[in-house]
């Protein structure tokens, strides 16, 4: 009983000092058949401080899970685990060298993932954009991003993909990764990326 009434005066101390709200739960120091009471203060809250959301306010939560319970989480993990694959997937690049189609060891081992992805998944579509670097015409270049872009398309379709599910557009220098004239910008540019269309 001395716990409670000490603890009473400790928030009637934070409530003069400007604390609008105390909540807590039962603990060892007031036993649930005693519950010390909850002070809550209705003041008004200044005009420039917005009022606290509810849910950044939860009790303490000390039980264990239930084995049911763990199971009942289990789809909510394995839906944060697709949401990650999802983010693998859109935006996947593929590099290129200076005035060439040709898919690199690197990108033929990162398209099997895809590939794996996109068999699991078959409702999702995907667009593969086709990208150059500044050097060269205009028309030249988009024929180039188309080419870039069609080779992961064939790539995809190789490795089991439904070509139907693919979609290709070639911007050619028009969307530039990096600005500049260096080797180094040119290389980022030279590139397809994939995005997932829809499912």
């Amino acid at each position: 009983m001395m716990i409670c009434r000490t603890l009473r005066a400790a928030f009637i101390g934070l409530w003069l000092s400007g604390c609008n709200v105390v909540i807590f739960e039962d603990g060892p120091a007031c036993p649930a058949d005693r519950a010390c009471p909850v002070a809550v203060t209705p003041s008004a809250a200044p005009a420039d401080v917005a009022p606290a959301k509810a849910e950044n306010v939860a009790p303490a939560q000390t039980s264990v899970q239930t084995s049911d319970q763990i199971a009942e989480q289990a789809p909510t993990k394995a839906a944060t685990k697709q949401a990650k694959i999802d983010v693998k997937i859109d935006g996947y690049l593929s590099y290129f060298d200076y005035d060439s189609a040709v898919l690199s060891q690197q990108t033929l081992s990162g398209l099997l993932f895809v590939a794996d992805y996109l068999k699991s998944n078959p409702a999702v579509q995907i667009l593969v954009e086709g990208h150059c670097d500044e050097r060269g015409t205009r028309d030249y270049n988009i024929a180039l991003g188309h080419k870039r872009a069609e080779a992961v398309r064939k790539q995809l379709a190789r490795m089991g993909v439904d070509r139907r599910r693919i979609t290709t557009k070639s911007f050619g220098k028009e969307r530039p990764a990096m600005r500049g004239t260096s080797p180094e910008a040119w290389a980022k540019n030279r590139r397809t990326i994939i995005r997932i269309r829809g499912e």
